[in-house]
């Protein structure tokens, strides 16, 4: 609750991006899900420091996949490339990593222009 009440408006949904501390990318993921469950409609972004790499999860809501076309792979796909990474998945869930944890922090305060940008 507390992510998605600091979380930035963006039209009419919200984007929520934070670093978070899990322990593994499947923590990561996990906590993924329960934020895309509690959002009533928006994109989340998470990411972790995990074995000394960059962990991402980003989850968007059923309606702005159908509505806007916006799809979790191709956003997490694009913030991975700031942390010298990859990744893709799901429209609704993807994940990503990166070896380049200093830019973790930059990479998320992206995520909204990223997200804005696919609109």
């Amino acid at each position: 609750e507390d992510l998605i009440a600091a979380g930035v408006r963006v039209d009419v949904f919200t984007v929520v991006s934070a670093k978070i501390g899990a322990s593994s990318a499947d923590e990561l993921k996990s906590l993924g899900d329960t934020l895309r469950s509690k959002l009533s409609s928006g994109v989340g972004v998470l990411g972790a420091v995990v074995d000394g790499k960059v962990a991402l999860v980003c989850v968007v809501t059923d309606d702005l996949i159908k509505e806007r076309k916006l799809q979790a792979g191709k956003i997490v796909g694009e913030i991975a490339k700031l942390v010298g990474g990859g990744g893709g998945g799901r429209p609704h869930l993807a994940t990503a990593g990166g070896k380049d944890i200093e830019k973790l922090d930059g990479a998320l305060k992206d995520a909204v222009a990223i997200v804005r940008s696919m609109l």
